[in-house]
């Protein structure tokens, strides 16, 4: 059991679901549970309103504006901002947004706003300084940022540090987005969530956490994505799903989807670096794990439901400190999990890749094509590599030292090195497309182990072209015309051949403009079949026209693609090209 410490629970400093019979109590003196319904009834009358609202008479978004320099008694407006987050929330409905200017602003609570898929509501920050303080002047000041009760939310950007509790609490809310903040030095936790289904988060550093976890997806929240996170010397875990059943069924969590995220240094009072407690039919993928001190990846049950089935742990890099536990875990699995392309190093001579609990883990488990030199098949004997294999396990497995698979440990650069054993040593996984750099696999003969692939294809020579539009959505429908960009929305163009790109082009320098767009966002160009980067290539407000130069890696097929982040509406786009590389 000890090499599960920090299965950590959810909120249980008042039993049951304790942030409503401790905020209804204070606030009408009726017992929990009365507290509970009015809370039911309170979110019901809430979402009758805004369809009433939205049946009698659509309304624009609104954006307001949040500064040090504002004042509560403004209009919210660019050149007369509010003062508080707290205050634009209390005049903001789905479909808004607030964009925060750098400087220093109270913790606040976001309770029942109904956001749609059309109508999400948004808090942008709009630099790199926007911090949100720990609280005294709440009825819970444990969480400096408090999300309840709401869906389609939006928090970007935000930073937070040396809250009560957590930085960020999720609470029975559903389809919330928490992208590119940082949440440091936290009592507990950097970002933590309960019963919240659809979550994303993406893009945030969390480090630090005095007690727990840098980030904790708690109790039966499905469908989470947790994506290109940076979490750091937290005390507990990098990253914990506990399903955590004794707070209410199904105690399970399914569908989440854990990828390209850097986790290192945690677990130094226990807890894996990503720790699964109860998941099911869920995707670990194309994450970098080195210097953790407890576990890698932990699939197991001790709160949850049930353990393990259906897991797909497919091209992590994996590189444990020399007081670390096991690589990759699998205990007290209930059906078929597979692990493959992954590098699971370990510098603890007495431990290695992987830990099977018993002899049904090690049934239950279709691992292979990894590197690695160890296991355990009952959670205590080790049994070299080539052991194992006689014994018919891992027969596409290998064993090499850090040395000879990366180019600089010493700098975390855990890129493949030039004849490194893990080229082309890979098996083709559906669900491991690209790699963690967004590059469609494989780029060699077969696919890489590990997070990355390498030898991606460098442009090397440019060719000059003259300008031309390429792109231009304000035209009328086509592959490279109408319609405009949808909020939230992706495009996918086929640019050669066209403005003379040749089909061996690699790359385009393009001029990007944007134009009427109904809100502010940013624009995001990445190669075809990748996932969408988490830096953007444009960045506008509502009502501008800006452009800006890049140089646009293709992807297969000569394939660009267009995210569109805003909160809400269109804009339009145009490209011109002036070269390529190839």
């Amino acid at each position: 059991m000890s090499a599960l410490s920090f299965a950590g629970r959810g909120d249980k400093s008042i039993a049951g679901r304790p942030r409503d019979s401790f905020l209804l109590t204070l606030q009408s003196g009726s017992a929990p549970a009365s507290g509970l319904r009015l809370r039911r009834l309170k979110s019901f009358l809430s979402s009758c309103a805004l369809s009433l609202l939205a049946a009698t008479a659509a309304q624009a978004a609104a954006t307001y504006y949040v500064a040090p320099s504002g004042s509560d008694g403004n209009s919210g407006t660019s050149s007369k901002p509010f003062r508080e987050i707290r205050k634009a929330i209390s005049v903001s409905q789905p479909g808004d947004t607030v964009l925060v200017a750098d400087g220093s602003y109270l913790g606040f609570d976001l309770d029942s706003m109904s956001g749609t898929p059309a109508a999400l509501f948004t808090i942008r920050a709009q630099g790199q300084g926007a911090m949100v303080t720990p609280t005294t002047d709440r009825v819970d000041n444990r969480d400096t940022i408090h999300i309840l009760y709401s869906s389609y939310v939006v928090l970007d950007g935000l930073r937070s540090f040396n809250a009560n509790r957590a930085a960020i609490r999720i609470d029975h809310a559903d389809h919330v987005t928490v992208a590119n903040g940082v949440y440091g030095n936290n009592a507990t936790w950097g970002i933590f969530t309960d019963f919240s289904d659809d979550l994303l988060l993406v893009g945030n550093e969390c480090y630090a956490s005095g007690t727990q976890h840098g980030i904790y997806v708690s109790n039966s929240s499905q469908r989470p994505v947790v994506r290109g996170n940076r979490l750091h010397d937290n005390v507990g875990c990098g990253l914990q799903l506990n399903a955590d059943l004794s707070q209410g069924p199904p105690g399970l969590i399914t569908g989440a989807v854990l990828e390209a995220n850097v986790i290192w240094n945690n677990g130094t009072a226990g807890g894996a670096a990503i720790n699964l407690d109860g998941v099911q039919n869920s995707i670990v993928r194309n994450n970098l794990l080195y210097n953790n001190h407890a576990s890698g990846i932990a699939c197991f049950q001790i709160d949850g439901a049930a353990g393990p089935t259906g897991m797909q742990i497919l091209n992590n890099t994996i590189d444990m400190a020399s007081d670390s536990r096991w690589a990759l875990l699998f205990k007290s699995s209930t059906g078929s999990n597979l692990a493959r392309n992954n590098i699971l190093y370990n510098r603890n001579p007495n431990h290695g890749g992987i830990d099977y609990g018993d002899a049904t883990d090690v049934a239950d488990t279709d691992s292979d094509y990894n590197i690695l030199d160890a296991v355990t098949p009952d959670d205590s004997t080790r049994v070299t590599l080539a052991d194992w294999q006689l014994a018919g396990h891992e027969l596409h497995s290998l064993s090499a030292a850090p040395a000879a698979l990366f180019v600089n440990v010493a700098a975390a650069d855990y890129h493949l090195k030039a004849g490194s054993p893990a080229i082309d040593k890979g098996q083709t996984q559906p669900n491991a497309p690209t790699d963690f750099d967004g590059r469609a696999r494989p780029i060699g003969a077969a696919y890489d182990i590990g997070c990355y692939e390498y030898g991606a294809p460098t442009p090397t020579a440019f060719y000059a072209l003259a300008p031309c539009r390429i792109v231009d959505t304000r035209g009328p429908a086509g592959p490279l015309g109408g319609p405009s960009l949808s909020a939230g929305s992706q495009r996918t163009l086929t640019l050669i051949s066209a403005c003379g790109v040749p089909s061996t082009a690699r790359a385009l320098s393009l001029n990007v403009t944007v134009t009427q767009p109904t809100a502010a966002g940013d624009l995001r160009l990445f190669p075809g079949g990748s996932l969408a980067p988490l830096v953007s290539t444009l960045n506008y407000g509502a009502g501008q026209t800006r452009a800006n130069n890049a140089v646009a890696t293709l992807g297969a097929g000569g394939t660009l693609t267009v995210r569109c982040d805003q909160a809400s509406g269109t804009s339009h786009l145009i490209l011109d090209v002036n070269g390529y590389f190839q």
